[in-house]
């Protein structure tokens, strides 16, 4: 029988706590425009210092003490991008943002792992979050299967973390997707407030981020990372077919948006399991 003193501290850790504390910051600022960003960065550096208070630096020793920074940072930054009302500056923005986030990662891998290495991976992450952050940003202002589907990612990014990689970096995935699950939950039954650009470009950078670091540092697939991706291509299918039903939105595009999701994530998991099997670990 498993032992519950492992499970509870990393469900409490990963999932209670990044909800509960994404979901009263939604409630206390929910008249605040900036609410679900500052909300989503809130909850996730709350959880961040739950699980790893006793291995973070101040003076940054590994990539993931930038994590606290890059969640505020981040936050500040995408806030400040999204108010500009030029589409070309944003765009422009949002890679230099998402750069700077993924070189501050690659970082402390320039001598292990080698410069090419290091920055092929920076330069395709930061083009990756730039181009999903600018269409999921879009997209998150007519219907919420963006935020879904970020979540069962992020959600599946992170069991196969767990199994795979790295328990770290896996739970950090986890908590990320209980502070997207805490922006659904906010606008049920019925909707308080759009999540915002901002909101979807901290999510995903910290996303982003978090796939990086265990592509560099835990030996991740990049085969799982792709499959990951491909979750989010989800979002467009359904719009395509809400606009052929001529519908939008309810039950159905979510039981739909969900399941496409989640085909590429639950192949994610069974190459994870299958791997371990195979390494002997199950």
């Amino acid at each position: 029988m498993p032992n519950p003193s492992f499970f509870i501290p990393l469900f409490l850790q990963s999932a209670v706590l990044p909800f509960g504390v994404t979901l009263a910051l939604l409630f206390a600022l929910r008249k605040q425009a900036a609410a679900p960003a500052l909300a989503l960065c809130a909850g996730f550096v709350a959880a961040y210092f739950a699980i790893l208070h006793g291995q973070w630096s101040a003076l940054p020793q590994q990539a993931l003490d930038w994590l606290p920074a890059t969640a505020v940072l981040g936050t500040l930054g995408a806030m400040a991008i999204e108010q500009n009302r030029s589409a070309a500056v944003r765009v422009i923005a949002r890679f230099v943002l998402s750069l700077l986030a993924t070189t501050a990662t690659g970082w402390f891998g320039l001598q292990g792992l080698g410069a090419q290495k290091v920055a092929l991976a920076a330069g395709l992450t930061a083009a990756a979050v730039c181009l999903i952050w600018t269409y999921l940003a879009r997209a998150a202002q007519s219907r919420p299967t963006p935020l879904l589907l970020m979540m069962v990612v992020a959600g599946g990014a992170g069991l196969v973390l767990l199994l795979d990689s790295s328990q770290a970096i896996g739970q950090l995935c986890g908590v990320l997707a209980s502070c997207l699950a805490a922006g659904l939950a906010f606008n049920l039954p019925r909707t308080r407030a759009m999540f915002s650009g901002a909101a979807v470009g901290i999510a995903v950078l910290l996303l982003g981020v978090l796939l990086m670091n265990a592509y560099l540092y835990a030996g991740f697939s990049l085969a799982y990372v792709a499959l990951l991706i491909a979750g989010l291509l989800a979002d467009p299918l359904v719009h395509a077919v809400n606009r052929w039903r001529r519908r939008c939105g309810g039950a159905g595009s979510w039981a739909m948006a969900t399941a496409l999701a989640a085909i590429p994530v639950l192949c994610t998991i069974g190459l994870a399991i299958q791997a371990a099997q195979e390494a002997g670990g199950y």
